[in-house]
């Protein structure tokens, strides 16, 4: 064999014990033929025969021996055996885990164990079992499992109180005792050569870490933890593989947790989540088995995981909702959608030590305030923290990749090579122990308080409910977007003893409004509904009545909640001292004083002098969550009912209202409550209203002609010119983004109206650009420079300035949903049917001159 290059050496020992039948087959029976009555020389004896000859298996041969395997390992067949010499024999019997000093010692069970985990059911040399073939495919490299001889029927137990999981499902045993199969599938080995470690791009310092402080050189293979010390031994029936231990069959990652006095916190934590599951056809074949003594019923332990576990209860078929990502007791893991050779799971698990800290300090402290122990956290938060901690990919998983490792919600995971204390490798994954425990965002975001809190049910119940993406994929946009750690965020929580008299924007436009809302939160069914009321809108604050139905309808209550969730975030703080603030959906909120001191108003509230007051402060990595005793009420006048009913305005509304409706760019459409700035969009604005006196100074002076002088005017282009002309004059009134009174800015702005021809300005604009107004203020002032450099300012009166407005847009306009049962829109089908699509806001001041571009 020599003399054969090294590729063609693979080939044939790859198929040569395969092909000595084959060699006999075809021998013809009157030919005289050289290997009729012996075999070829290079072709060694068979597997048996080797351990024999060698003189130093004696260990390996009486478990042939005693397990009855003889005939097997001398026949011709196709085997992989892991074998060790006597010496490491000796050295095992020394210091093992089970126990045993000597070969006598051992158990059946233990027996089965050495033996079959050594075996694998096909013959592979170490350069070819690290390919494998799937789907029509060959994989080159890229193996690291293959399964083992090793039956599940040889590790039944029969466990008592103490050493099963302390959950309800698990009761019914505890003094009876149950026998009970860790897991139904077979048990792989773990191998690492240098093809599947180039392969992946996993080094050698990788190796240390992940087989507790081993070196390894180039070019070795390990077996779990255990080098290959003589590879790719030809027999005619398989392969010899020697190795520098004895190979025991390790546990899978979670009976090694269990079997660990220093996780035993995590483990049980993880053993919530599992059950005893009967299985019918695994009893009926144990007691087919020879030399067994009967049992009456063997169980399966499965955890909850639709990735190799259970996600029914064992007793019927209600669906879990509290999951693991996989089962971590599943000994052939496969990642979804692959097989078990490429890859395994891997878990980082805080050492007891680690947990205790954790809970009794810093941000974990929450959870201790919350609920006194580990025991006591719920399930559903508990499962968070757990999936933090359990990696579906080993290969994603190594020392090199930590500093690129995120989790499931793509958030990073902050493992430093440092926080590992130890690794073990199971038979299903990595376990790493660290000192180090990595809490979900859940727990360290402005979100962890409103998940925790026994009293923001409703709030939670928003913010979990998902959207679809545009591949199709369900996910909560709200819990994702507050759990950022990129920004800074303000929450404000009204918590459900507080969640109530929120007016509905649709009900508030109706002659007489039905449309007070009081959410609830049914702890039975974990759903939210809204009890609905009649108002009183023209009573300072205004009256609720008792209760006249009951909404149920989870889209209708989505709808409104997550309006409403938009009014109650900031992106900022608002402990800046500045007074203003807009929030997510363009709301215009004011908050005045710090700490339990601190009021928060919307423009309703302002309007009605009824602020929200701050009951808790709770401080988070990204942010701040206060909770409120009731819902920040947003602003429901619009800006056609702001301008047309305030005093000092009328001039300005009066031109504004005038533009005939046949005309493009008409100012006011009939929408929302009322009617709708027509050129807004969802954002926030700032209107610049000039006194009655500066209107009619400006129709004086003929910068633009009043309204019955344009309709005197012949209709034709002369006309259509001023209704242009008035048109744009106002628009360069209105401003993008919205600027408060008394707070300090200094910045160009960009108006309503476009430039629409090239003379030079104040600011310099271009063509087809918008004119832009710069403002300028401080605590007590606000100056306005136009594109002709000529001032105006905000005028002293603290009535007519800071004026909060709000234009919403409907499924369809109020009037609509009006007593479509003749009982009132708040009960009917058709008012449950009705969404808010969008809105946007205005911040309204006066000011002593008009504005002019030119």
């Amino acid at each position: 064999m020599r003399n054969f290059p090294k590729n063609v050496q693979d080939r044939l020992f790859r198929y040569v014990p395969v092909l000595v039948l084959a060699i006999s087959a075809l021998v013809s029976c009157s030919d005289p033929y050289l290997y009729d009555n012996q075999e070829p020389k290079w072709l060694g004896s068979s597997i048996y025969g080797y351990l024999e000859q060698q003189g130093n298996y004696k260990n390996t041969l009486r478990l042939i021996d005693t397990l009855k395997y003889t005939e097997d390992m001398k026949l011709t067949g196709s085997k992989t055996l892991f074998v060790a010499n006597d010496s490491a024999y000796e050295a095992f019997f020394q210091n093992n885990n089970w126990g045993v000093n000597r070969f006598e010692d051992l158990t059946l069970s233990q027996m089965k164990m050495l033996m079959n985990f050594s075996i694998i059911d096909n013959a592979y040399l170490l350069q070819t079992m690290v390919n494998y073939y799937n789907a029509g495919t060959t994989y080159e490299n890229s193996a690291m499992r293959r399964l083992t001889a090793l039956s599940p029927l040889d590790s039944i137990a029969q466990d008592f109180e103490g050493r099963i999981p302390e959950n309800p499902y698990w009761n019914p045993y505890k003094t009876r005792g149950i026998h009970i199969m860790k897991d139904a599938t077979n048990m792989p080995t773990v191998f690492y050569t240098q093809d599947f470690l180039n392969q992946n791009s996993i080094t050698n310092d990788d190796f240390a870490v992940l087989s507790g402080g081993l070196t390894r050189s180039t070019g070795e293979v390990h077996v779990f933890d255990d080098k290959v010390v003589t590879p790719n031994v030809v027999c005619k029936n398989g392969y010899i593989h020697v190795l520098d231990h004895v190979l025991t069959a390790p546990k899978n990652m979670a009976q090694y947790l269990e079997s660990n006095d220093n996780t035993k916190i995590f483990s049980k934590l993880l053993d919530r989540f599992c059950a005893p599951y009967y299985d019918d056809a695994i009893t009926k074949q144990y007691n087919q088995l020879p030399g067994r003594a009967p049992i009456d019923s063997i169980f399966v332990k499965h955890y909850f995981s639709p990735t190799g576990g259970r996600t029914t209860l064992p007793y019927n078929n209600i669906q879990l909702t509290n999951v693991l990502p996989f089962d971590p007791g599943w000994n052939s893991y496969a990642a979804t959608g692959t097989n078990i050779y490429p890859d395994m799971a891997a878990m980082f698990v805080p050492t007891d030590a680690a947990m205790t800290e954790y809970f009794n300090s810093g941000i974990g402290s929450i959870l201790k305030n919350r609920f006194g122990t580990w025991e006591a956290v719920p399930d559903n938060i508990i499962i968070p923290f757990l999936k933090r901690h359990m990696r579906s990919s080993f290969i994603e998983s190594v020392p090199s990749r930590f500093s690129k490792m995120v989790d499931a919600e793509n958030y990073r995971l902050p493992v430093l090579p440092e926080h590992i204390e130890n690794a073990y490798t199971a038979v299903n994954g990595l376990v790493y122990l660290t000192n180090f425990v990595y809490p979900p965002v859940d727990y360290i975001s402005v979100y962890s308080p409103i998940l925790l809190s026994p009293n923001t049910n409703i709030y939670r119940w928003a913010i979990n409910r998902t959207e679809t993406s545009v591949d199709g994929t369900l996910f909560a946009f709200y819990k994702l977007y507050i759990n950022s750690l990129v920004s800074k965020y303000s929450v404000f929580v009204p918590t459900d003893e507080y969640f109530s008299t929120y007016i509905d924007p649709i009900a508030y436009g109706q002659d007489a409004p039905q449309g007070g809302l009081k959410f609830k939160y049914n702890a039975k069914t974990s759903k939210v509904y809204a009890v609905i009321t009649t108002f009183n809108k023209n009573v300072d604050p205004p009256v609720f009545s008792d209760s006249i139905g009951v909404i149920t309808d989870e889209a209708f209550i989505q709808d409104r909640l997550w309006k409403l969730l938009d009014s109650h975030i900031v992106v900022g703080t608002v402990d800046s001292g500045s007074k203003y603030y807009v929030t997510k959906g363009n709301d215009l909120i004011k908050v005045e004083g710090t700490g339990t001191n601190m009021t928060v108003a919307g423009g309703y509230d302002i309007d009605k002098s009824t602020p929200s007051k701050v009951n808790f402060i709770f401080k988070q990595e990204n942010g701040n969550t206060y909770f409120i005793d009731k819902p920040i009420q947003p602003a429901l006048k619009s800006v056609y009912k702001v301008l047309s009913e305030t005093e000092g305005f009328r001039k300005f509304y009066e031109m504004l209202n005038g533009v005939p409706d046949t005309c493009v760019y008409k100012i006011f459409s009939p929408q929302g409550i009322d009617f709708k700035i027509n050129f807004f969009n969802a954002y926030r604005y700032t209107i610049y209203v000039p006194t009655d006196s500066a209107m009619q100074s400006a129709l004086d002076r003929k910068l633009v002609m009043p309204w019955d002088s344009i309709y005197a005017l012949p209709q034709g282009p002369k006309q259509a010119q001023e209704i242009n002309k008035v048109i744009r004059f106002l628009r360069y009134h209105f401003q993008d983004d919205a600027v408060f009174y008394g707070q300090a800015v200094d910045e160009l702005y960009q108006s309503a109206t476009i430039k629409n021809d090239v003379v030079r300005t104040h600011f310099l604009t271009g063509k087809n650009r918008y004119y832009k107004i710069g403002v300028k203020g401080d605590a007590n002032s606000m100056t306005l420079t136009t594109e002709t450099n000529k001032t105006a300012h905000v005028t002293g009166d603290p009535k007519l300035h800071n004026i909060i407005a709000k234009d919403y847009i409907f499924s369809k306009v109020p009037t609509y949903y009006k007593n479509v049962d003749g009982t009132g829109a708040s009960t009917g089908a058709t008012f449950i049917s009705s969404s808010i699509t969008t809105s946007a806001s205005a911040v309204i001041h006066q000011i002593d001159d008009v504005l002019t571009f030119q």
